[in-house]
């Protein structure tokens, strides 16, 4: 899956799933529209952010040296 498409297909899941609970509890469904918006912005950056911080730990693992124990 390339790089920038699975934030974008994060946040649509996201977004998908808030709006059905939202329609199972009886909401208007233009209320539920604007819950389903804003959990997919939130989907989509905490995508973003998850992704930025695995990269650094990978990187910070392959530049600090490796600790042996002989105990």
């Amino acid at each position: 899956m390339p790089k920038q498409l699975k934030p974008f297909l994060e946040a649509l899941a996201v977004g998908c799933v808030f709006i059905s609970i939202t329609m199972l509890f009886e909401i208007p469904l233009y209320m539920s529209l604007i819950i389903g918006a804003l959990a997919a912005l939130g989907g989509y950056r905490n995508s973003i952010k998850m992704d930025r911080e695995k990269e650094e730990k990978l990187a910070a693992k392959k530049t600090s040296p490796t600790k042996q124990d002989n105990s």
